[in-house]
């Protein structure tokens, strides 16, 4: 009797890429790459697309962009209005000039422990409001008056002035006298300044300090600081009846517009 022979298992051959799963990877191996999305043309109709989540940084910079838009929109209102309010009130510096300027007494004596000047001046400042629409308000005045001397400015006395209102298309002379008793100078100093007002060729300087402000509309605004310098002048000049140099106008004091 013959024997039956084994049946053979056909071997399947492995497909290319076959990995076993029981296999552990090797080090260093990366995973496979995710697959990509389809294009929207490749999706089965009907299915929603997924949803995606809006980044915080987009909409702070959307909300950014619109308060900048803003800001810009509203500096430009502001400037156009400025720009217009200029063109109506056409605002213009009030305009300074010595009117008058005389000594009224002078005199300087020697004594043994010094040499001491009195002196008694009288001033007249034109005070111009060339704007037609605008009033302007000057706070409390303080005027001060020196003799230039080639050894440095003597102080021959102050005056308070009370301050006021000058109204559109005005023009204003404020008056005032200043005395000053005991000046000390030196010997020298003094022996010139004598000689100047006898010749009336000594020059004098008016300093004056207030606040300026203005009223436009029935509104008032802020009072800043300004000063006005006036000379110095021959005292020739200012009993003669010429016109005298145009003061000069300092904003904030110290800033020179003419």
């Amino acid at each position: 009797m013959a024997e039956a022979k084994p049946t053979l298992k056909p071997v399947l051959q492995k497909p290319p890429g076959y990995r076993d799963p029981a296999v552990p990877l090797p080090a260093g191996t990366r995973p496979p790459p995710r697959r990509q999305p389809l294009p929207p043309s490749f999706r089965q109709p009907g299915k929603p697309l997924p949803r995606r989540h809006r980044s915080r940084r987009s909409c702070c910079c959307r909300f950014c962009c619109w308060v900048s838009a803003a800001a810009l929109l509203a500096a430009a209102i502001l400037a156009v209005a400025a720009g217009l309010a200029y063109l109506w009130f056409q605002p213009r510096l009030p305009a300074f000039r010595l009117e008058s300027f005389n000594a009224t007494h002078v005199r300087v004596a020697s004594k043994s422990d010094g040499t001491f000047l009195d002196a008694a001046t009288a001033v007249g400042i034109l005070v111009a409001n060339p704007n037609r629409r605008i009033v302007l308000e000057y706070g409390d005045i303080e005027a001060r008056v020196t003799v230039a001397d080639s050894d440095g400015d003597v102080d021959v006395g102050t005056a308070a002035i009370p301050g006021f209102e000058q109204g559109k298309r005005n023009r204003t002379v404020v008056r005032f006298a200043t005395a000053a008793k005991g000046v000390a100078v030196d010997e020298v100093t003094g022996t010139r300044i004598r000689a100047g007002f006898k010749s009336k060729e000594v020059r004098l300087a008016v300093d004056v300090k207030t606040r300026l402000g203005l009223r436009v509309g029935g509104k008032n605004t802020w009072k800043m600081p300004i000063r006005v310098g006036c000379g110095p002048v021959s005292l020739k000049q200012g009993v003669s009846g010429e016109t005298l140099p145009q003061c000069r106008f300092y904003l904030l004091r110290w800033i020179s517009l003419h």
